[in-house]
């Protein structure tokens, strides 16, 4: 299942509009975190007025993906180190539980859907598509807190996983992408086995490898800190 989310439909109201807009554009790190997102530029360039503008912004701050700072402005989230570790464990924790459910009690064509998205996550990882390859391995991640029956784990999953792709868009590289590949695969093997204890451990290193592989890029790079304003000659980005 992929993360519910408002999307563009001609109900929807202008917020919704500008919400679904600005939330896809720090995604997909054209606002990268640290940018500071000006009203008059930013109404500008999507050609609306300020009202809802400032209300999809506020319904960005409760996804926390931008944050206010007084007397400064509002910028795209930046994540720290204790972010992230604060992240994944929060993520562990709800995906262990999320795998010994689903080895519990997922039906068999549940799981062949979670072992079918394993298969095709690697198969587009492979070819190098690296937007497609990120949008199945949330799907993979989703499946299986659907496959929970457990609403309320699914809720808070959906509530970080803005977040968690995020860190997957600045740490993505080719040949680690393959091995998450094969990693989702051994997990969705586990689980057509309903061998839970396997499952768990697998789940359990595999998020506990990418949050260390996160926390050792945050490491080694830099976000700017003199955050520039969007409509300015350069925005802000993440550089050594």
């Amino acid at each position: 299942m992929e993360k519910k989310e408002r999307t563009l439909k001609d109900h929807q109201s202008l917020t919704e509009r500008v919400y679904v807009t600005l939330r896809e554009m720090i995604l997909n790190m054209e606002l990268p975190p640290g940018t500071r997102l000006k009203d008059v530029d930013l109404a500008t360039r999507l050609g609306v007025s300020n009202t809802p503008l400032r209300e999809a912004m506020r319904w960005l701050a409760a996804d926390s993906l931008v944050e206010t700072i007084p007397r400064r402005g509002t910028f795209v989230k930046l994540l720290t180190s204790d972010d992230v570790r604060s992240l994944y464990e929060i993520r562990e924790a709800l995906e262990v539980l999320a795998v010994r459910k689903v080895a519990e009690k997922a039906s068999p064509e549940m799981l062949s859907r979670i072992a079918n998205t394993a298969d095709r996550h690697l198969e587009v990882v492979e070819s190098g598509n690296m937007h497609e390859y990120l949008i199945l391995d949330l799907q993979f991640h989703m499946l299986i807190a659907e496959g929970s029956k457990n609403e309320i784990l699914l809720s808070m999953l959906n509530i970080i996983s803005d977040r968690i792709h995020i860190v997957r868009r600045m740490t993505s590289d080719l040949e680690k992408d393959v091995q998450t590949g094969h990693e989702h695969r051994e997990i969705a093997a586990a689980l057509k086995r309903r061998d839970s204890e396997n499952a768990i451990e697998l789940m359990k290193k595999h998020i506990r490898r990418h949050g260390e592989r996160v926390l050792k890029y945050l490491n080694g790079v830099s976000f700017v800190t003199s955050r520039t304003a969007v409509g300015d000659a350069t925005t802000s980005e993440i550089g050594a």
